[in-house]
């Protein structure tokens, strides 16, 4: 392939705009279900959520007082972030194009396919970093460009927002999860959060593949096929009468905290339209190379930490050595 490929690049940096900025947010298809994505956002977001006691009451003539409305806030951030990616698009295409095809795609059809191809690389980074990432301004990767949902909730602990007396929090690390001890450990977990959160339709425990694995494990031990589940793959907490749905991710292993939350509590916000996200393939020194230049909004949060709506665990799956003997 002739180098005029750079030159499509450069013009498919343009017309695809919206395409390329867009393509980060693939990776989290997904997840998708289980997140509520914010787009249009910039900078710190106050949240939070209407607390109100409204009772009826004996009728009577006299106003009394006024019922007391509001709102608890709790503030969340994105960050501008951007990436400067040299490539040869020669060494590119060999990696995209190895079978032939019916129609051959022309030089547009293959530029944006490359563009969209390392913009799906900066959504899977993202991805990895959804809840590890810890912001460091001066940082030179996506694991320092923004705070992560289990960042963010150990901050809270430390700040003193987050505690078993406010009810938002627990820590189980006394008990590890195996799968002698799965179905037990959570269940007391689903068993001590807020009852006005258990008494939703639907809502989430947020965890990493190993404690569903324990889990999977205790309950056939205990259970193996029972008529409403035929299955070995474990959906949903056995004691929670199916409320309690298992949403499993990877990008959760290495770390040590869970959630358990609704969807609309937990926010991924991001920003491609404003005047302040940008894409732009231009031509560096080296004749040979394009060089991809992108800038955009990417943060986490949640909307209010509030035991009504949420509580994060801290936990382990690991069984502490036993002492030598003397």
């Amino acid at each position: 392939m002739a180098l005029t490929i750079n030159d499509a690049l450069i013009a498919a940096g343009t017309k695809y705009k919206k395409d390329i900025l867009s393509a980060p947010v693939v990776a989290f298809d997904e997840v998708i279900p289980y997140f509520t994505m914010r787009s249009g956002i910039q900078g710190k977001i106050i949240g939070g959520l209407l607390s109100v006691d409204a009772q009826l009451r004996p009728y009577r003539t006299a106003k009394d007082e006024d019922g007391s409305f509001t709102i608890v806030p709790y503030e969340w951030e994105t960050y501008l972030g951007d990436l400067v990616k040299e490539f040869d698009p020669n060494v590119v295409l060999g990696s995209l194009y190895t079978e032939p095809t019916a129609v051959k795609p022309d030089q547009m059809a293959i530029a944006r396919r490359i563009a969209l191809e390392v913009a799906l690389k900066v959504g899977e980074a993202l991805y990895d970093n959804l809840f590890t990432a810890v912001r460091n301004p001066v940082g030179n990767n996506t694991s320092t460009l923004f705070n992560g949902f289990s960042t963010i909730f150990a901050k809270a602990i430390t700040d003193g927002k987050a505690s078993k007396v406010i009810g938002n929090y627990r820590d189980f690390t006394s008990t590890p999860i195996t799968a002698d001890t799965a179905g037990d450990v959570l269940d007391e977990m689903y068993h001590s959060v807020n009852r006005v959160l258990r008494r939703g339709k639907s809502f989430s425990l947020y965890c990493p593949p190993r404690v569903i694995d324990a889990y999977e494990k205790w309950y056939q031990i205990n259970f193996g096929h029972v008529p409403w589940n035929t299955g070995y793959e474990q959906k949903v907490l056995h004691s929670s009468r199916g409320k309690l749905k298992f949403v499993e991710l990877d990008n959760m292993e290495n770390q040590n905290y869970m959630f358990i939350s609704l969807k609309e509590n937990m926010n991924i916000g991001f920003d491609v339209s404003s005047d302040r996200t940008t894409v732009e393939i231009r031509r560096p020194d080296n004749p040979k190379t394009v060089q991809l230049f992108m800038k955009s909004f990417f943060g986490t949060g949640f909307e209010t930490i509030m035991p009504e709506y949420f509580c994060g665990f801290k936990f382990t799956t690991d069984v502490p050595e036993p002492e030598p003997e003397e």
